[in-house]
């Protein structure tokens, strides 16, 4: 199986828009009555219209998918994102073995993540 493409269910196309375009520069490539194409630096995301909006709960402890974005500098990152009002679950980024983390939420309680990979020796 190849992975094809991602799916992001949302309740408002408009903030949909605003918050994946506006805010994380991802391409819009289409729209239509029920769905919205984007193409988020190379991976292609298709987001569909839900009844009701979801919340981030206790994300790392509940089963959920979580897309992760790669970035250089996760500091830098997060301080861009956070003047833009994107909200994050974290005040500061996390660490793990091998990197830096920190989790935001769209408009509609989807969770993702931001990652900065850590250095091998």
């Amino acid at each position: 199986m190849k992975l094809k493409m991602l799916t992001i269910f949302v309740t408002d196309f408009e903030k949909t828009i605003s918050f994946y375009r506006d805010l994380l520069d991802w391409k819009l490539l289409e729209q239509d009555d029920y769905h919205l194409a984007f193409n988020a630096f190379g991976t292609e995301v298709h987001c569909y219209l839900a009844e009701k909006d979801t919340s981030p709960g206790d994300y790392s402890n509940e089963a959920r998918t979580v897309f992760v974005f790669e970035v250089d500098n996760i500091d830098q990152k997060m301080h861009e994102m956070l003047e833009k009002d994107i909200t994050f679950l974290h005040t500061k980024p996390n660490q793990n073995n091998f990197s830096k983390y920190a989790a935001f939420v769209d408009p509609f309680g989807n969770v993702h993540e931001i990652c900065e990979l850590l250095k091998t020796p």
